[in-house]
């Protein structure tokens, strides 16, 4: 599994247990909920801005969406 994926899997189980929609989880970050599906998928590579937002939005530190354990 590369890294895109791992990240991936990390935001997709930070949203499942927040509860979180795509689109819900979309609004409260402001990227688009395709963008974040991709990202979940493993195909999209991330830029500094967006994993900013999504810590933010899942009350996080940017960290914390890089333990893969």
């Amino acid at each position: 599994m590369n890294l895109k994926e791992k990240f991936g899997l990390k935001i997709r189980s930070l949203r499942e247990s927040k509860g979180y929609s795509m689109e819900y989880l979309a609004n409260i970050s402001n990227i688009d909920r395709n963008y974040i599906s991709d990202i979940e998928k493993g195909t999209r590579n991330v830029s500094l801005l967006i994993i900013e937002k999504l810590a933010k939005a899942f009350e996080v530190n940017i960290k914390d969406l890089f333990d893969y354990e």
